[in-house]
């Protein structure tokens, strides 16, 4: 795939992002908002834009080819960072990680897998800070433990996973559980993604941040052939009823995201929005499909790269993305 190839994208209605479960616990992010950006006028003739761009495994990159820097970040050369910089010529320091939670960014410094350790991301960033992008918020969801726990065995149930083989569907399991998205969203997405907002702005007080969303993957509503079993391909092993409640948790998050973004005078990037045509219940999605083993007890392992961006996606991505930071840069 060439990092100059774009192409032109359609205005589709507004949408959304889910929420998951472990089988022991269930974890869920989101916040709300929109901004725009205004030129930088004053730094739009600079000869070097410094460009960094944060995140996790949705800026990272996590499933392409052409991993850069540490072996646990997941950090392709592919993803949309690279494809921005290389259109725009800008001077990119990536520091993305798969695996990054909001703490990650600013707090905490990211353990990846062997024990090695990443510092926080926003020690990348500076007052010579130009630009910024990010993705934060999807670790919170545990997509893997989503696709785990609410994968079905048919469009109409029951569940895979043996433990809750007796639930029909998610919604039956989370209402059992007692899970409210929406108090998960206000009372714990939310505080996440302001202090993550602030922190950015503290570190880089001079730089255009755009905070971009993450891709649709439940549809509003599922077509009679969506559903296909766990162990295939690329799978969308999600009951009929499951489909348009897990579109309505991506909803919330969107919604915080993009509230959360401009109540920090960022620009919110719609992926969410742009995505709602290219769910996994079309041919060509932007997301991979939930690719998984099964266990001689019938526990699904899945694959980490699922339902994260393939490289249509991650071309997407930068396609939305690039229009909006080029008027801002002014070119």
């Amino acid at each position: 795939m060439k990092l100059t190839r774009f192409r032109s994208r359609k205005t589709t209605r507004a949408i959304t992002v889910l929420a998951a479960v472990a089988v022991a616990s269930l974890f869920a992010v989101g916040a709300a908002g929109s901004a725009s950006a205004a030129p930088l006028s004053a730094k739009s003739n600079k000869t070097i834009v410094n460009y960094v761009a944060l995140g996790d495994s949705y800026s990272s990159g996590l499933g392409l080819k052409n991993f850069t820097g540490p072996a646990g970040c997941a950090r392709s050369s592919n993803n949309y960072a690279n494809h921005i910089a290389n259109n725009l010529k800008l001077k990119l320091t990536d520091v993305s990680c798969d695996g990054a939670a909001a703490d990650n960014i600013w707090k905490t410094p990211e353990t990846l897998a062997g024990g090695s350790t990443v510092p926080i991301q926003t020690s990348a960033l500076s007052a010579s800070t130009d630009l910024v992008t990010i993705t934060v918020g999807g670790n919170g969801l545990k997509f893997t433990d989503i696709a785990a726990v609410c994968a079905a065995k048919s469009p109409t149930g029951p569940l895979v996973l043996p433990p809750l083989s007796a639930f029909p569907n998610c919604q039956s399991y989370f209402a059992y559980a007692h899970t409210n998205f929406a108090n998960v969203v206000n009372f714990s997405v939310i505080p996440d993604l302001r202090a993550t907002y602030a922190a950015i702005r503290a570190a880089a007080p001079n730089a255009k941040v755009f905070v971009l969303g993450f891709p649709t993957i439940a549809p509003s509503a599922p077509t009679p052939t969506c559903f296909s079993p766990l162990t295939t391909a690329n799978s969308y092993p999600f009951t009929t009823s499951d489909t348009p409640f897990l579109h309505g948790v991506e909803t919330l998050f969107a919604n915080a995201i993009r509230t959360e973004a401009t109540n920090a005078g960022f620009t919110y990037v719609p992926t969410f929005e742009e995505s709602s045509d290219d769910s996994l219940c079309v041919r060509h999605p932007y997301v991979n499909g939930v690719n998984a083993t099964l266990t001689s007890t019938g526990v699904p392992v899945i694959d980490p790269a699922s339902l994260h961006l393939n490289y249509k996606g991650m071309d997407f991505f930068a396609d939305t993305a690039q229009p909006l930071i080029a008027a801002a840069l002014g070119r």
